[in-house]
């Protein structure tokens, strides 16, 4: 440690201690002071049976989660929007403004061995492509039992400090780390990591994330819906918790240490890792680039460093947030104490064996007609390939053969940007189905309020009350009337929107389209009351496409689709023709 980070720390580090004494359950994932430190305290304190657990030195190891990638094949991707576009940055937002950029992984599920295997997540339709993040940062104990060969012993135990991220180490010590924990496996422990079917020289290795697969997992990776990468800062929390619940901070308004904290001491994220927001500031393997017009910049600076530490303010350890940092600075390699690092878990994209021939099966249908669009006629690439099949002269073929390249290439642009289009249109075609159930539960509710007026009105005339009240209760039974009017109004008009979804859905072409159902189908994986609606919304979806492409547009009437998706009790003064006049109690209006 460099004496500026020394200087920083003994404060700190004072400031810690008295925390535990004063505030123990802070120090949950550890012993009591005084108590013995077992070392699995100090690698994977919050221990779950969907850990992958590698061994290291000193009899420790390292917890990683699975992080599941839903694409169509090796040579797809999961696209999705990165960054943020409110991290308190103010005129100088160039640093995160929301990008897209793109996703997938090496591994899928017949490359692990029985150890990984168990511990994969199901992809609910299609198949995921893994990687592995670490489940906490870096601890000391982690980094002295492997970089400095420290293990424990009875004259020197464990102590709760070797909990703490390991922080003051400059981004050429992480690589440095993630190689010599790969090399140490290779030799002690092979057979826990993952390997490639059909290939007897690769295997899985450790390296830093890069930056979108740190997003990706520290916004909650397959454990959330996609839409909430779109949609939210945050990763989505339990019920009434707070930013506090989850990350260590300097909390506005609120108690919050400003020191390190023992890895695993708040709440994990929907996917299970800890401390992505707040505690040690996290390393990735990119360099920083600014983001501007939805794409990052070409100038590659200082490298990235994501989910802000203990010293960060509340906007600055949002996941998408961007924060550059230097590899030198005057005194050597940039390190600082608020500074640490996680790893992944990956390999290559190009193992031998069976990957090969499905990289050439994958390379060989894309771009060549594999999606034929409704009424778009011949396939352009064969009637190309044609020509290019009677060419006489080895210059026409070889100019040919570059165009037909060309055409791939753009083929392919056109197959994800219409594929994109079509997750777009699927999901706002769900989120209308529960729109057009939002309207018919308030317009149930309208009518028992309009129905107990009737009954008021009723009652007080019958029992002489005054004008003056008998007034009021028309006047609240008239509104609740037009509020019953508006409700079928505006239904209806979510309704014609939702047909509208589901008639463009024919539009593309019938391949794809299915294979996008499969892939949003996997966004709703919750057992939560909206992901359980969502998915009841994708079978009625995925059914009246079905009955469109089948010829039965004419069944597709709104009477029809109002029984097909709401329940009996919410159909009531819906299916009628003007059906608000018959909910009018007598005498009222």
């Amino acid at each position: 440690m460099y004496e500026p980070a020394a200087r920083l720390f003994r404060p700190l580090f004072a400031l810690f201690l008295a925390f535990l004494l004063l505030c123990p359950e802070a120090g949950a994932a550890l012993k009591a002071r005084n108590d013995a430190v077992k070392p699995e305290d100090l690698y994977n304190p919050r221990p779950d049976g969907n850990d992958i657990v590698l061994p290291m030195p000193c009899g420790a190891g390292m917890a990683f989660r699975a992080v599941g990638v839903q694409a169509d094949g090796y040579l797809r991707d999961m696209q999705s929007l990165f960054g943020c576009d409110d991290c308190e940055r103010n005129e100088n937002d160039y640093y995160e403004r929301r990008y897209r950029s793109a996703l997938s992984a090496p591994f899928t599920a017949g490359d692990m061995p029985a150890s990984i295997a168990g511990a994969l997540p199901a992809a609910p339709s299609g198949e995921y492509f893994f990687y592995f993040i670490g489940k906490y940062e870096i601890s000391r104990f982690q980094w002295d039992a492997l970089m400095e060969g420290r293990c424990p012993s009875p004259s020197s135990p464990p102590t709760p400090e070797d909990a703490l991220p390991k922080t003051d180490i400059s981004w050429v010590d992480a690589v440095k780390f993630a190689a010599a924990y790969s090399a140490w496996l290779l030799r002690h422990a092979p057979e826990s990591l993952p390997r490639f079917a059909g290939d007897a020289k690769n295997i899985g290795y450790l390296r830093l994330p890069t930056e979108v697969e740190w997003e990706y997992a520290a916004r909650g990776g397959h454990a959330v819906p996609r839409s909430s990468m779109a949609e939210t800062d945050f990763f989505p929390m339990e019920k009434a918790g707070t930013e506090q619940d989850y990350a260590v901070f300097r909390a506005e308004g609120g108690y919050a240490p400003e020191a390190l904290q023992p890895i695993g001491s708040r709440l994990p994220n929907p996917l299970g890792i800890y401390d992505t927001a707040g505690n040690a500031a996290e390393m990735v393997a990119d360099y920083f680039r600014f983001s501007l017009g939805g794409r990052l910049h070409g100038s590659a600076g200082g490298i990235v460093r994501k989910g802000g530490s203990f010293l960060s303010s509340a906007a600055e350890i949002l996941p998408g947030r961007r924060e550059e940092a230097a590899l030198f600075i005057v005194e050597g390699e940039n390190k600082t104490g608020d500074m640490g690092a996680r790893l992944v878990l990956s390999g290559i994209n190009t193992p031998a064996g069976r990957r090969q021939e499905r990289l050439a099966e994958e390379w060989a249908a894309l771009g060549e007609g594999g999606y034929t669009y409704p009424g778009q006629g011949a396939d352009p690439m064969e009637a190309l390939d044609k020509v290019i099949a009677e060419a006489v002269d080895p210059r026409d073929r070889e100019g040919l053969a570059r165009l037909r390249g060309i055409l791939k290439d753009h083929n392919i642009a056109l197959e994800e940007e219409n594929a994109a289009r079509a997750e777009e249109l699927i999901r706002s075609a769900l989120f209308m189905l529960e729109t057009v159930r939002n309207y018919a539960v308030r317009h149930k509710s309208m009518l028992g309020l309009l129905e107990d007026s009737r009954k008021h009105y009723e009652a007080y005339v019958a029992a002489g009350k005054s004008a003056a009240v008998i007034e009021e209760v028309r006047k609240d039974a008239a509104a609740y009337e037009t509020f019953s009017r508006e409700l079928v109004t505006a239904l209806d008009a979510a309704l014609l929107f939702y047909r509208g979804r589901v008639e463009a859905a024919l539009k593309f072409p019938e391949k794809m389209f299915a294979a996008k159902l499969k892939t949003v189908k996997t966004e709703f994986a919750g057992d939560d009351r909206l992901n359980v609606n969502m998915r009841e919304e994708h079978a009625l979806y995925s059914r009246h496409v079905e009955m469109l492409r089948l010829g039965r547009r004419a069944q597709m009437s709104r009477e029809f689709l109002l029984k097909d998706i709401l329940p009996a009790n919410l159909q009531k003064g819906l299916t009628e023709r003007n059906p608000a006049a018959r909910n009018v109690p007598a005498g009222v209006s």
